[in-house]
């Protein structure tokens, strides 16, 4: 069989959008919250000395400049005072020592230490010699995403090439260290660490968690009452004791600040909603009018031209990415207010199904950016700071045929939940009628599953004795 090859040419046509570089670092600025947007206008403020956030009254009325025949050039000289400046509300001045203490604060901020770094810092102080100090070292290597001793002594004796001797060792020092429940190889060992931490060994609760713990876990207190020859209301009380311990050790990146700040203010006034962008949390941007008389000035090194040229571009790019992220951000609120005025206006019950694709519809852009413009943000109302991705969820249609958000169903499980008999608590086929009987037909998995979500447990681990 003779085979034969073909070479075909053909011709198509294809329409592609590519992302530009700065596209993509303009959805980047839209992404991040506005704490991380001043770290990065500060960088930037570093780097590139055309922008400036210093601004006379002079500057403000800075005429037209016209340079060689750059387009780009002369739009961003001849842009008016509100798209060339980037201003806060507030115009205020810093006493010398109040901006040194803010601008710690604001650093300070970014100062991160990571779990493992804060128990390897611990170490330092317990004049450890060498060869201890580095199995400890070894040891904290192990610890799994929870803090919790996954490796066998045995590995980490190989690893640290060294005995098993110092290597218990320096499992126990390890444990020493706080958060108290560090390096435990289970959830049972960490509460007995913690007791230990207290010097309850030899009380009741210590054999509660020891012997029992899993009975407990699954609320068969008779039981346990019973196997250790107390009362039912004298294990309630070691119960009580026991969730006090901590379960779960928090291994974040451990920051000196938690601070939120919103981006965003929704107020009544006079019966209407009024949305307010907080823009007096981002510094006042402008062009440096000393860069600029440079371009204007024809004494000027082609060099030094081109320098400033290529540093005009990144600031510009900048301001007008700030402007855009600032003008995205009111508008997806605006959309989302006129959607929710009734939450605003009424009350938290009134909350509305709202999905991003039907706000991007709305407003003629993509759902990622939606998506983008929420993600991490704040806003302040009468209810409170709420982040704005609380506004967006799926419904249910109620028997009079309005329509409600699943986050009005989720509060009205948990009122249930709140007002129940706790001795004969619902189950989830109970919440279920409860819930048609108030207008709402809930599937009870749906039930469930929010239920699980909020972190309440299922009717028989509720009940109380």
């Amino acid at each position: 069989m003779e085979l034969s090859q073909k070479q075909n040419l053909t011709q198509g046509l294809r329409q592609e959008q590519i992302m530009t570089h700065q596209q993509i670092q303009a959805l980047e600025l839209l992404f991040l919250p506005v704490l991380e947007l001043q770290s990065v206008i500060n960088e930037e403020l570093a780097k590139n000395p055309i922008l400036d956030t210093e601004i006379s009254a002079e500057e403000e009325k800075a005429a037209n400049l016209s340079t060689e025949n750059d387009d780009w050039l002369e739009k961003i000289l001849k842009m008016d005072e509100e798209n060339r400046f980037i201003r806060g509300k507030s115009t205020a001045k810093y006493s010398e020592e109040d901006e040194e203490k803010r601008q710690f604060y604001l650093e300070s901020i970014t100062a991160e230490q990571t779990f493992q770094e804060s128990l390897l810092e611990q170490l330092k102080f317990m004049g450890l010699d060498q060869r201890l100090l580095l199995c400890c070292e070894v040891v904290i290597s192990g610890l799994n995403d929870d803090g919790y001793l996954v490796s066998h002594p045995a590995d980490l004796a190989m690893a640290a090439g060294e005995n098993m001797n110092l290597i218990n060792q320096a499992i126990s020092i390890v444990r020493q260290l706080e958060p108290p429940g560090v390096a435990a190889k289970d959830l049972r060992e960490r509460l007995m660490l913690q007791l230990e931490r207290k010097g309850l060994e030899n009380t009741p609760v210590y054999e509660a968690v020891s012997e029992h713990l899993d009975d407990i876990a699954a609320n068969r207190l008779p039981q346990v009452a019973k196997r250790m020859g107390i009362t039912i209301e004298k294990l309630k009380d070691i119960v009580a004791e026991i969730q006090n311990l901590n379960p779960r050790i928090n291994t974040d990146s451990v920051s000196p600040h938690e601070y939120i700040q919103e981006e965003v203010e929704v107020y009544e006034e006079e019966g209407e909603l009024k949305i307010k962008v907080k823009n007096e949390h981002l510094p006042s941007l402008h062009i440096s009018k000393h860069y600029r008389e440079l371009l204007e000035d024809a004494t000027t090194p082609r060099e030094t031209r081109d320098y400033i040229k290529d540093k005009l571009k990144a600031g510009t790019f900048l301001i007008n990415s700030i402007i855009q992220r600032q003008s995205t951000i009111k508008r997806i609120v605006t959309a989302l207010v006129e959607h929710q005025a009734e939450f605003f206006l009424t009350g938290m019950n009134c909350l509305k199904p709202l999905t991003m694709a039907k706000i991007a519809e709305k407003l003629g852009i993509h759902e990622t950016t939606v998506s983008r413009a929420v993600a991490g943000k704040y806003m302040r109302c009468k209810y409170g700071l709420l982040p704005i991705r609380h506004f967006f969820s799926t419904g249910y249609e109620t028997e009079d045929g309005e329509s409600v958000s699943k986050n009005v169903i989720k509060d009205a499980i948990r009122a249930l939940i709140d007002k129940e008999d706790v001795y004969s608590p619902l189950s989830d086929s109970d919440i279920v009628e409860k819930l048609k009987s108030e207008g709402y037909n809930v599937a009870r998995r749906t039930v469930a599953k929010y239920r699980e979500s909020m972190n309440i447990l299922p009717s028989h681990l509720r009940r109380q004795y």
